[in-house]
């Protein structure tokens, strides 16, 4: 029967140690990966940090700092809160205890025991009253990266928009352009056109006068006219093409100043 009972405790204490190895094995798995996303939602929190006050601080290398000491000011907050938890806990334990051992001994109101307890409701109530604390100072950060999130959405929405804008400025200008090119290529011609029959009218008022050619001459007045009018056109044209063009530069420049 000794053996018997040996062979079950030697069962029993190999069967503590595999839960045991297991939780172990768990609680690495869990704490390796709340290290892991940890340290991503630091580098997102960063990345967002530095875009959001970069031009506000001087350039990034003074809003990395900043940055910098924010986030291992949190690093300590999150750090002490972990320890105060991990105390609050062991004493929630130990109350536990102590609540168990009295309600054994039947001793609510006298003994060394009580007089433990009570201790340990009061450090209790301490670390909670500084978890509390260290929490709210946790939740002021949180709320502080929350508005540069936003302010960064709102950013990143008004530059889409200028990018849209500078999109259809430039679809513009090139229309404009080519309809330029188009508008140079007629007048090129129509110069071509009006300089030969004003080397032939004057050739023919060399020759025969001016009289007996008033239809010659209607038509190179109306191709003088349509020449002016081409020309005025262009003016225009070039004058609006002008105006986009600085409009362009502008919106460049602030797409610039965005991303500065």
């Amino acid at each position: 029967q000794l053996q018997e009972l040996r062979e079950l405790w030697e069962q029993t204490a190999a069967a503590c140690r595999e839960r045991e190895e297991a939780r172990r094995r768990y609680c690495e798995e869990r704490q390796s990966r709340a290290r892991a996303e940890w340290a991503a939602f630091q580098a997102s929190k960063k990345t967002v940090a530095l875009f959001c006050l970069g031009r506000r601080l001087g350039g990034r290398e003074g809003a990395a700092r900043a940055v910098e000491r924010i986030q291992v000011r949190e690093e300590e907050k999150e750090q002490q809160v972990r320890e105060a938890r991990v105390e609050n806990i062991k004493l929630k334990h130990e109350i536990q205890k102590l609540e168990t051992i009295l309600k054994a001994q039947g001793e609510r109101a006298e003994g060394q025991n009580f007089m433990d307890f009570e201790h340990m409701k009061k450090e209790n109530q301490k670390h909670s009253k500084k978890i509390d604390d260290l929490n709210e100072e946790i939740l002021k950060l949180k709320k502080k990266i929350s508005n540069a999130v936003h302010i960064l959405s709102q950013f990143r929405e008004k530059l889409q928009f200028i990018e849209a804008a500078n999109r259809d400025k430039r679809a513009e200008l090139m229309d404009i352009e080519a309809v330029l090119s188009r508008k140079r290529d007629i007048l090129t011609k129509t110069k071509q056109v009006r300089d030969r029959l004003r080397r032939n009218n004057l050739k023919l008022q060399q020759e025969r006068g001016l009289l007996g050619h008033k239809v010659l001459l209607r038509d190179f007045e109306e191709k003088m006219d349509a020449a002016e009018l081409l020309r005025q056109q262009l003016e225009t044209l070039k004058r609006r093409y002008a105006g986009l063009v600085l409009a362009r530069r502008g919106i460049q420049r602030n797409i610039r100043e965005g991303h500065s």
